[in-house]
């Protein structure tokens, strides 16, 4: 209960007025009534006297009990009686000594009770910060699970913006995405009165826009007057109508992805606390943001996988060559480029490239691709190199032959077989640098496959052959998508690793999967799908069990060498080479009993898949079995890609699970992960009968720590603090901050004289 408003007066100035007042009053009563009732009217000075004290603590009671008696002796003076009606009795003497008395006393319990109020004041300021910050805490759990549990890039950020604008009550929320290639803000969705016209605003490349000088600061920008702002070109500020706003850079895996802005349409100054919160939303947006990113990735792949599978499927079903072309032109248009494209044939005889019928521009219909003599052109050096063609500016080449004006990057691939040239894939965007290195490698894939069909209609002899091999891509391409749908439910690397098992074997296909751990630049090997005996008999012939053993990077760098790429997918031609380095001291007789005994012969090739994603290497997958042929290398490439999209898919949400029940500071238990695990443990310990104790600690003085070495220092001190704490109890009792400076230590199976030994342990790891 808070004490009365008397304790703390509004203002000195009305203090003094009262003290004041009542000096002029007790004046007046003392030269009007002392004539009547001599010197017992002083004490009246009691009641500034007891002013003072209250309003001023004990020094004030004092200097009004010395003003008192200095106006007594005034007055007498100015009514020119006797300063001796004073002095000659001791009444005056001690009433002015108990009026010294009475402003000691009451001035002494007058400051406590303030201090006393003022103690309750910030123990209610403390409980409501705790209260709001669990409440934000909550409300962001829910903003980000509602996020994760959306599938559409677009819908998942309008949750946000709208959630986050009323979590920090702002009159207006953005959000940008940042294009890193073309160095341009893209306005995505926004809450408030720019809620249908900011995603229409458009910006150029390397424009001074909010989210880039977010971006190039890599921290939070408070802007206090918009208007006037060096972080954002004028002509952009004069679009809003907002007075400050506080822009958040949205980072994730050192990756710039965008932006948060929030907009108040009065100017205001956000304190650390709220810049803070601001960050910790920022991050989580991020993250969400990398996992819609990495679902956008893995439906890229499915397309992928998709596309192969129907050029598969037409170069089955087409009856003819130009049957095959216009189904393979209008399925790769369709799902992989939608600008100009189409595929030239070869006339080896005449040295020229013809156009096929199908090719198709899309800015005009009365476009025609032209005849192209080899050597000219684009099309014409990759079908006399054979070697692929990719440029981002077709306005630099010096020989490019412009057919449409609306061009800018073009993207060219070799239709062969065995180094002979059949055609080109000619693929064209109107956008600068449109075309990837993945790209070309899935163009290069599909013109492999179209050289293969195409070879086959030309060369009846070989129909049976090529047709089985398309019927068993096809039926691969089906059963690696099945297997990626499953995977794709997996939360965890462990169940992705189980799914990939059990799946392969159903299409009799065995694997061995190696993780990569980067800071060590070591393999571990943690699943082989092996029936338990075969795994028996190999662990026998190794000398060590498989599942758990250690490669180091520098083994399997000389089995490649300098020839082959660590992240390029290969088919081991030799596998007893790489057996015998992988694992030492093995006889060649061994290695060929190992090999036989795991199903790898001379008619069966192990494939090497390197699981990647965005060029890090996660590990690596050996896989082999007669549902498998070298020739299936590119389809089990994007297959081991899409492993690698899942990996770091079930990473990232195992991180924000993380962040749920974490303390971002100290790294230890959150509040709510404590009050969870506790319940858990309590329940156990009273339905068990076992004991179970509870410390609460709390570091003495730390808000001085704050107030004289800065935050960051506080920071520090509070991890030493939870480090310390972590590394004096077991690994079973749980170590959780509950809030501030204040932490809690769970100990199950502990009895009481043991958790005092604890604590005490504790102490002296502190002090």
């Amino acid at each position: 209960m808070r004490a009365p408003n008397l304790l703390a007066p509004p203002n000195k100035t009305l203090r003094y007025i009262i003290i004041s007042l009542t000096f002029v009053l007790y004046m007046w009563v003392f030269s009007r009534f002392h004539s009547s009732y001599g010197t017992v009217i002083t004490s009246l000075a009691l009641f500034p006297v007891i002013l003072g004290s209250w309003y001023f603590g004990v020094a004030g009671g004092i200097i009004t009990t010395i003003i008192s008696i200095v106006t007594d002796v005034a007055s007498m003076l100015v009514l020119r009686h006797p300063l001796s009606e004073l002095t000659e009795g001791a009444g005056y003497i001690i009433g002015s000594a108990l009026l010294f008395f009475v402003a000691f006393i009451v001035g002494r319990m007058a400051t406590v009770l303030r201090e006393h109020n003022d103690a309750i004041l910030r123990l209610e300021k403390l409980e409501k910060t705790h209260q709001e910050y669990a409440t934000f805490l909550e409300f962001l759990n829910q903003i980000t699970g509602t996020a994760l549990r959306s599938d559409d890039l677009e819908s998942t950020l309008r949750i946000l913006v709208n959630q986050i604008a009323e979590l920090f009550k702002a009159d207006d929320c953005f959000f940008a995405r940042w294009d890193e290639a073309n160095a341009m803000t893209i306005p995505m969705v926004a809450f408030g009165s720019f809620r249908d016209s900011y995603p229409q605003m458009r910006f150029e490349p390397g424009e001074m826009t909010l989210t880039s000088s977010i971006l190039k600061e890599g921290r939070p920008l408070v802007i206090a007057e918009i208007k006037n702002s060096p972080y954002m070109d004028p002509k952009f500020a004069s679009r809003f109508t907002n007075q400050s706003m506080l822009g958040i850079p949205l980072i994730a895996q050192n990756q710039n992805l965008g932006s948060l802005i929030l907009g108040y349409n009065e100017s205001r100054s956000f304190d650390p606390a709220e810049i803070s919160r601001a960050e910790l939303v920022a991050e989580q947006i991020a993250l969400v943001l990398l996992k819609s990113q990495l679902l956008e990735e893995a439906q890229k792949k499915l397309v992928e996988l998709t596309t192969l599978h129907d050029v598969a499927l037409a170069s089955i079903q087409a009856d003819n060559e130009d049957q095959l072309i216009e189904r393979a032109t209008e399925i790769i248009g369709r799902n992989l480029f939608s600008d100009n494209f189409g595929i030239l044939l070869l006339d080896g005889n005449a040295g020229v490239l013809h156009a096929h019928p199908s090719y198709r521009f899309i800015s005009s219909n009365e476009l025609r691709a032209m005849d192209v003599p080899l050597g000219q052109g684009v099309t014409g050096q990759v079908a006399e190199t054979g070697r692929p063609i990719r440029t981002g500016n077709v306005n630099q080449l010096e020989n490019y032959i412009k057919v449409d004006e609306t061009i800018s990057s073009e993207l060219c691939v070799p239709i062969k077989i065995r180094g002979r040239v059949l055609g080109v894939i000619n693929a064209e965007s109107v956008k600068r640098d449109a075309f990837t290195g993945e790209d070309e490698q899935l163009l290069t894939t599909l013109a492999s496959q179209l050289a293969t069909a195409i070879e086959q209609m030309r060369k009846s002899q070989t129909e049976r052959q090529w047709l089985d091999q398309l019927a068993h891509s096809n039926n691969l391409i089906y059963a690696l998508a099945h297997i990626t749908t499953h995977i794709e439910k997996a939360l965890t690397p462990d169940e992705i690793f189980q799914t990939l098992e059990e799946e392969l074997n159903k299409i009799q296909l065995t694997c061995v999967i190696a993780l990569y751990h980067r800071d060590r630049r070591i393999f571990t090997i943690n699943r082989a799908s092996m029936e338990p005996k075969v795994l028996e008999r190999m662990e026998a012939g190794i000398g060590f069990p498989l599942v758990q053993h250690v490669i180091p990077m520098d083994k399997l760098n000389s089995i490649w060498g300098e020839t082959e790429n660590l992240r390029d997918p290969a088919v081991i031609v030799r596998p007893e080479n790489e057996i015998q380095v992988l694992f030492d001291h093995i006889q060649t007789e061994g290695i060929r009993e190992i090999l036989q005994g795991i199903g790898v012969t001379s008619a069966i090739k192990p494939l090497r898949l390197p699981l990647v994603f965005e060029d890090n290497l996660l590990g690596i997958l050996w896989v082999w079995g007669s549902g498998i042929s070298p020739s299936d290398l590119p389809i089990m490439s994007i297959f081991a890609k899409q492993i690698g999209t899942s990996l770091e898919r079930a990473r990232l949400f195992q991180e924000v699970q993380s962040l749920a029940l974490t303390d971002p500071l100290t790294g230890m238990h959150n509040r709510r992960s404590l009050f969870e695990l506790g319940k858990i443990e309590f329940s156990r310990a009273s339905r068990f009968h076992r004991p179970f104790c509870c410390l609460m600690l709390d570091l003495d003085h730390f808000k001085q720590i704050n107030d004289t070495h800065g935050h960051q220092t506080g920071d520090m001190v509070l991890q030493e603090f939870a480090k310390r704490c972590k590394d004096s109890v077991r690994e079973i009792d749980l170590v959780g901050r509950y809030g501030g400076e204040e932490f809690v230590i769970l100990l199950p199976e502990t009895e009481f004289e043991t958790a005092i030994k604890v604590a005490e342990r504790i102490r002296q790891a502190i002090c």
